[in-house]
């Protein structure tokens, strides 16, 4: 009995020891590179459809409501340089649906769902002719700085995708 436990005693020390030794791979978790989330291994640029922090469209937004209603004015001059094509309609048709629709609505009567729960104001009929006379350069700085309750839209949709829901509008809810 005794010479059992010396035995068991001994093949544990051994054991423990040959653990506490280690195995070559026991260090490869160790000894792998272990990057910070901060760093990157080399400098990448921007991936797709990344917002730019610099560049861009810089200009300052006007704090208070006669600056937004003299800058909207001033955009009346923006001339909408994306032509109302089939291809531009249905890329409005789908950003619309994708952006506005939940305020707006389907048929652009401001009874979207979100829309719906509005308290102070709903948004606005596209079909009414205060949106549908104004010029695009107008409904192109609404959709960049906002208005009102409407967010900006100048981080969400690039300056090409905001022409085309701008023609999508005037052409889907425009009084013929």
């Amino acid at each position: 009995m005794r010479r059992t436990t010396r035995t068991v005693a001994v093949l544990l020390l051994l054991g423990y020891g040959a653990l506490s030794w280690g195995y070559p791979w026991d260090q490869d978790m160790v000894d792998q590179p272990s990057p910070k989330p901060q760093k990157s291994p080399a400098p990448a640029g921007p991936g797709p459809g990344s917002v730019p922090i610099e560049g861009g469209e810089t200009l300052p937004a006007p704090t208070t409501d006669a600056g937004m209603d003299q800058a909207k004015k001033a955009a009346a001059a923006l001339i909408n340089p994306i032509p109302a094509s089939a291809e531009s309609l249905a890329r409005g048709a789908s950003l619309f649906e994708t952006n506005c629709r939940v305020c707006h609505g389907s048929q652009g009567r401001g009874d979207g769902p979100v829309g719906r729960k509005f308290v102070t104001k709903s948004p606005v009929d596209l079909h009414e002719d205060y949106t549908q006379q104004q010029a695009d350069g107008e409904l192109f700085f609404t959709l960049t700085r906002g208005r009102a309750l409407m967010p900006f839209y100048r981080d969400a949709l690039s300056a090409t995708e905001r022409w085309d829901v701008i023609n999508y509008v005037k052409h889907e809810f425009g009084n013929p």
